[in-house]
């Protein structure tokens, strides 16, 4: 089963929120891992017409150096647009 956060059916949009540590070189490659994964998966279960994927990260209350967070993106800019949440 999968269950996005939120479906914006007009936009044909699914939105994932990530509320990971991004602290370690570690952290960051395990979270771009699993988001990788969940929104393929989430893609194959999704109907059709719901393609777009945006991953909404929750990094309130850390300090992420701007290089992580292109790096993140960078990472799942193929397969979603990503937004950071500070």
């Amino acid at each position: 089963m999968f269950t996005p956060e939120f479906i914006n059916e007009e936009r044909g949009e699914f939105i994932l929120v990530a509320n990971h540590s991004l602290a370690s070189a570690e952290s960051i490659q395990f979270s771009i891992e699993y988001n990788l994964a969940r929104i393929s998966y989430g893609q194959s279960r999704l109907p059709p017409h719901i393609r777009t994927c945006r991953v909404v990260y929750d990094i309130r209350g850390q300090s992420i150096p701007d290089a992580v967070l292109a790096q993140v993106n960078r990472a799942l800019e193929l397969v979603a647009i990503v937004e950071f949440k500070r």
